[in-house]
C-alpha cells in the first residue's frame, strides 16, 4: 500500500516536471519572425479653380450725354476699363505638379484704323498707356514669359496669379480727346481727319479683345 502511494507521487511530480519543462521552454525558447508595411497617399493638391472672364464693363456705354448708343462704343473722348482674374485657391499653397500655364490673347481683333489711331491708348495695370499690340504683349506676359506660355515645376506659381491676392488684372482704354490734355501720357497728335473718316465709314471698325488663361499638367 505504501509502495503504490509514493509510484502515485513519484509519477505526480514527473507529470508536473514535464509540464514546467513545457512552459519553460515554450515562453524562452522559440524563435519568431515578425513583419509589417504600410503606405498612405493623398490626391496631390492642383488649385487652380474654373474662372469665367467677363468683360462686360470694358466697352460699357457709360459715357455722359456727349455720347449715346445702344451698343458698346468707342469715340474720341470715352475712356474704360475692365478687370479680369485666374483664381488659385489651392489647400498647399501651389501645385503639387508640374504644369504649363499660357495666358493667350488669340482671337482678339482691332480694325486697322482703331490700332493706328494715335490718340487711341491701351494699357495694363500700372503699366504707360500704349498701343493695342503692346497691350496684347504686356497679358500675355502675365505667364512669367514673353511668349506667353511658361513651364511650372511642382510647388511654383505664376507670380502675376499667386495666391496671396495678386489674381486681378486691369485693363484700360483712353480716346483723347485734346491734344493738350493734361493726362495724356503719350505723344499724341491731331487726328481730326483721320477720327472723322473712322466715324464715317460703311462698315465701322470693330476691337474685340479676348483672354484665354490655360493652366495644364505635365504628364
Amino acid at each position: 500500500m505504501k509502495k503504490n502511494k509514493m509510484m502515485r507521487a513519484a509519477s505526480a511530480l514527473m507529470v508536473a516536471t514535464l509540464l514546467t519543462t513545457s512552459v519553460i521552454s515554450g515562453t524562452f525558447a522559440k524563435y519568431t519572425t515578425k513583419a509589417v508595411g504600410n503606405d498612405q497617399a493623398r490626391v496631390a493638391t492642383w488649385g487652380f479653380t474654373q474662372t469665367t472672364i467677363e468683360f462686360s464693363d470694358l466697352f460699357k456705354n457709360v459715357y455722359d450725354t456727349t455720347v449715346g448708343s445702344t451698343a458698346d462704343v468707342i469715340a474720341p473722348g470715352t475712356t474704360g476699363r475692365d478687370t479680369f482674374s485666374f483664381t488659385y485657391a489651392g489647400q498647399e499653397g501651389a501645385p503639387e505638379v508640374a504644369y504649363t500655364f499660357e495666358v493667350s490673347t488669340e482671337g482678339s481683333a482691332c480694325a486697322a484704323n482703331i490700332m493706328n489711331n494715335p490718340n487711341i491708348l491701351w494699357k495694363l495695370d500700372d503699366g504707360a498707356f500704349g498701343t493695342w499690340d503692346k497691350l496684347l504683349a504686356d497679358i500675355k506676359a502675365l505667364s512669367g514669359d514673353s511668349s506667353g506660355t511658361k513651364v511650372y515645376n511642382p510647388g511654383e506659381l505664376p507670380t502675376a496669379f499667386n495666391q496671396k491676392g495678386a489674381n486681378e488684372h486691369t485693363v484700360e482704354w483712353k480716346w483723347v480727346f485734346d491734344e493738350n490734355a493734361s493726362n495724356r501720357e503719350t505723344a499724341t497728335q491731331n487726328n481730326d481727319a483721320g477720327d472723322t473718316a473712322m466715324g464715317n465709314e460703311r462698315i465701322l471698325g470693330h476691337v474685340n479683345l479676348l483672354i484665354t488663361i490655360t493652366a495644364t499638367q505635365i504628364d
